[in-house]
């Protein structure tokens, strides 16, 4: 079994999911929740030439993520 990872989100994307609608704000939630137990799930693609970004698209919001170690921190939503 995996350990879990640690999900952060910074400051910039807090304020990013505060101006968000409620349905979309509980979208990005669930998926921090997903991306604690599977940080790189189908879907998810590598950002060319940084590493440890991953990218995700929930409905039209997309996700910009770095894995380090067991921590997961949420850096974007556009």
């Amino acid at each position: 079994m995996t350990t879990p990872y640690d999900v952060k989100i910074a400051p910039d994307a807090v304020r990013q999911i505060k101006s968000l609608q409620p349905k979309h704000k509980k979208m990005i939630l669930k998926l921090a929740d997903a991306l604690s137990i599977n940080p790189r799930p189908p879907g998810a693609n590598k950002v060319e030439g940084m590493t440890g970004l991953y990218s995700e698209v929930v409905n039209h919001l997309r996700i910009i993520y770095k894995i380090e170690d067991q921590e997961i921190l949420i850096l974007l939503i556009k």
